[in-house]
């Protein structure tokens, strides 16, 4: 058989001689060559844990070459070296049987080229799985314990601090700590999490990693409790839990660090969003003239007033330097805009084959929500059939998919009646463009947009808006 011999391990397993990256490969060469097999390459994962297929590069190399016919046989010196989900064995042993290519492992003495290998297979599987999910609740369990103790359990330390490797202790790093109490400084006086990272940048401070700095890396100095020197275990978790540290150097007081907190609750009553909504029509079709990126809405609300402003994506990977615009402004710009065109003649039948095409869209995302809904109601049986749950609430919750999917079925049936009825509305914007978008309610305006422009090409200079092109 032209076989394949895989072979990993993963960083904790280096000193283990038992699973060495030399010991499996001599003892499966003896292995194969015993059985008379061709041994057409190997296989190597070093270093790599055996919790998933995505991350192996060598596993992914050998599925392609089950794939491509190379290879009848695989051969492992354990089964957990293939893997340790029960979900990636299943696919894998299926992905071998329906490519003609049978699966040994030597320490368990299993061959797939029998019924029997193949059920022991998923029985042992199931047992690595386990050992696995088991070894990961008492690794978080002993982080948790140690937290309780007072001791700082991130290896890969904080900024401010560095981390002793072996010590397991922070030490103050003075020139990151003198930037930390800036940080809270600036946004006690006024500036925002992403002015301060423009800042730092601009003073060429780097990340404890060496990585850009941005509002998420801000935000989390600014409600980290270490700089005052208490522990967190788990943030926003039902078991998370903040206690005084052992040994922990306060970087500032405990005054100037809940006085920003409390600046934090106040600054997210403003409720800001990012999120494409009737209020936010322009969203979908803005692309910056200058970098080519789409741009993000922002929505807040502040004493029962909304306001709207578009910015470009580029703008927070520094590769753009334009400026945000609110959407009054937009708006703006674009009705000056369509007094610069003449009002278009349209073609029913492409309007129509549009039309049908977003219909198509929007029933799609409808029966994709459908075989959710049916795919819960099987699972809600299953749990059922096997006792894990009673009748009344089997019939409780059975009841409400059961309608849901109702509704949607409708929906279905009521929306070849709705497009129908915005079709004729489109004629009509369409022959006099102008007049007929400024007396639209912004969902009809969303709508109109998304469905006829590919998109706006904008720009801001000065106080202005500037549309350099739209495409329809």
């Amino acid at each position: 058989m032209q076989t394949a011999i895989y072979v990993r391990v993963s960083t904790e397993e280096q000193a283990n001689e038992g699973f060495s990256i030399n010991a499996q490969k001599d003892k499966l060469t003896k292995y194969a060559e015993i059985n008379d097999w061709n041994i057409v390459d190997y296989y190597i994962d070093d270093g790599i844990s055996g919790k998933n297929l995505t991350e192996r590069p060598e596993v992914n190399r050998l599925i392609n070459d089950v794939k491509a016919k190379k290879i009848t046989n695989v051969l492992v010196y354990k089964l957990d070296r293939l893997t340790r989900s029960v979900k990636d064995l299943i696919y894998l042993i299926e992905l071998f049987d329906k490519n003609n290519c049978t699966f040994n492992s030597q320490t368990e003495k299993i061959d797939t080229s029998n019924a029997v290998g193949r059920m022991f297979v998923k029985i042992i599987g199931i047992f690595a799985e386990f050992e696995r999910e088991n070894l990961a609740e008492r690794v978080s369990f002993g982080y948790e314990q140690k937290t309780k103790e007072g001791n700082y359990t991130n290896c890969n330390g904080v900024f401010g601090y560095d981390y002793l490797i072996g010590k397991g202790i922070l030490k103050v790093n003075y020139e990151e700590a003198k930037y930390v109490k800036k940080i809270y400084e600036w946004y006690l006086n006024g500036e925002s999490m992403l002015k301060i990272a423009e800042k730092l940048k601009d003073f060429n401070v780097h990340t404890k990693r060496g990585g850009n700095w941005n509002q998420s890396t801000i935000s989390s100095i600014l409600t980290n409790p270490l700089y005052i020197g208490n522990i967190r275990y788990g943030v926003k978790k039902k078991n998370s839990f903040e206690v005084i540290g052992k040994n922990i150097t306060p970087l500032i007081n405990e005054n100037l660090f809940y006085n920003v907190q409390n600046l934090i609750k106040k600054r997210n009553k403003l409720k800001t969003n990012r999120y494409s909504s009737d209020d936010t029509y322009y969203f979908k079709v803005l692309k910056c003239s200058k970098c080519g990126n789409k741009f993000h809405a922002k929505q807040q609300i502040q004493n029962g007033k909304k306001y709207i402003t578009y910015r470009c994506n580029g703008k927070y990977n520094d590769s753009c330097d334009t400026c945000g615009f609110s959407h009054l402004k937009m708006e703006e710009a674009f009705l000056k805009f369509l007094d610069t065109i003449e009002n278009f003649d349209f073609n029913e039948r492409v309007l129509e084959e549009k039309n049908q095409l977003m219909e198509n869209n929007d029933n799609k995302k409808i029966k994709e929500e459908i075989t959710k809904l049916k795919k819960k109601r099987y699972n809600i049986t299953e749990l059922f059939s096997m006792d894990n749950i009673d009748y009344e609430t089997f019939k409780q919750i059975k009841e409400v998919i059961d309608n849901k999917i109702n509704l949607l079925y409708k929906e279905l049936k009521s929306n070849s009646i709705i497009q129908s009825n915005s079709l004729e509305k489109i004629k009509k914007i369409i022959i006099n463009l102008k007049n007929n978008f400024i007396n639209l309610n912004n969902h009809e305006k969303k709508i109109f947009l998304e469905r006829f422009v590919k998109f706006i090409e904008v720009e801001k200079v000065n106080d202005t808006v500037i549309i350099k092109n739209v495409e329809f």
